[in-house]
Formats: structure tokens, C-alpha cells, sequence
């Protein structure tokens, strides 16, 4: 599967994408539209990608003015996709590869994240990494969170200390941004 940037300064680069079944792409539809919410928020911004597959997302917000993006992914190919996206376009110093288990990997991130998408496995439940992300305080004041899962018509998650502030459905995907309750 081909892979474009969707906007900013590498609109249009293509990107490798990890060989096989195990990695889902986020489409493009899904891309531009997280991008489309958070623009106010991307410029200088800390982004964490969680399952990052191709790495697209994190790029994406690189070329859209993000400052620095931590990708993670415990599967080995998806991280040497990553590791040839950043080195395609240039970006080493403003990215972080992590090939561990997400669960495993938030511990050990420092500081706090503008913008935290997490796209797991859709048979994974995201309940637990969300508690994780709240309890370690890994979203920053101002910060937005996305989750990206199958379609259902069942109750939302919401983690302890946050609200939903909407979802909306692409296809079979649903995507859902939160933001820290005040």
C-alpha cells in the first residue's frame, strides 16, 4: 500500500509502509481529519504516536509543524519502516523510534505530549492505555488525545481526568479526540 503525506511541507512525499497483514495504515481520510482538528495546536508541538505502524501519523504532524514525534511499535519490520520514513525525509533529530510494547514504552517517556494518537490493533482494547496515559500524566495541560478504533455504537471510553470532546466515524474506523477535564 502507498502512503502520501497529506499536507504541509512534505505534502505529497511518499512513505514506505511495513510489509504484510500485521500493520493497518491509517487512511489519508483519517489523517486530514485529525490535521484538520488539531491545526491550532500542531506548530511547535510534542507528538506521540502509539502503534505507529508506517509512522505516517508522526510525520504527518512533522510536516505540519510539529517539533519532535515519538513513535512506538513492538513489531520490528514496522519500526525499520519508520526508521526509513524519518531518514527518507530528513527528520532524524526530530524523531524518537521506540521498538517495545506501548504498555512498557509510556514509563519510560519523560515529559508530556501536545498531541497523543493512539491507533492500536482493532481487536485491542485502548481502556488500559488510556488509564496508563492519565496516570503517568503523559498529555500536556493544553493537550489533545485521538484514538482511532472499529466502529461501534457501544459507550465510549473516557479515562479519569478527561472528556470526549466528539467522534466521528470514517468507513469502519472511528475516531475519537478527548482533552484533559478541567
Amino acid at each position: 500500500m502507498s502512503l502520501r503525506i497529506v499536507g504541509g511541507l512534505f505534502r505529497g512525499r511518499l512513505l514506505k509502509s511495513p510489509q504484510g497483514d500485521q500493520t493497518r495504515p491509517t487512511t489519508s481520510m483519517v489523517r486530514e481529519a485529525v490535521f484538520n482538528i488539531c491545526q491550532e495546536w500542531i506548530q511547535g508541538a510534542r507528538f506521540l504516536d502509539l502503534f505507529a505502524g508506517s509512522g505516517a501519523m508522526g510525520l504527518e504532524a512533522i510536516s505540519r509543524g510539529a517539533i519532535f514525534a515519538t513513535f512506538i511499535d513492538k513489531d520490528k519490520h514496522a519500526s525499520a519502516c519508520i526508521r526509513q520514513n524519518i531518514e527518507l525525509l530528513q527528520v532524524q533529530e526530530m524523531a524518537q523510534v521506540l521498538t517495545i510494547e506501548v504498555r512498557t514504552a509510556l514509563p519510560k517517556l519523560l515529559s508530556p505530549y501536545d498531541i497523543i494518537y493512539i491507533d492500536p490493533p482493532y481487536e485491542k482494547d485502548t481502556a488500559v492505555i488510556l488509564d496508563e496515559l492519565t496516570k503517568l500524566n503523559l498529555l500536556s495541560s493544553n493537550g489533545i488525545l485521538f484514538v482511532e478504533e472499529r466502529y461501534q455504537s457501544k459507550t465510549a471510553h473516557i479515562p479519569k481526568g478527561f472528556e470526549l470532546i466528539n467522534k466521528r466515524r470514517y468507513g469502519i474506523a472511528q475516531l475519537l479526540w478527548y482533552r484533559k477535564s478541567i
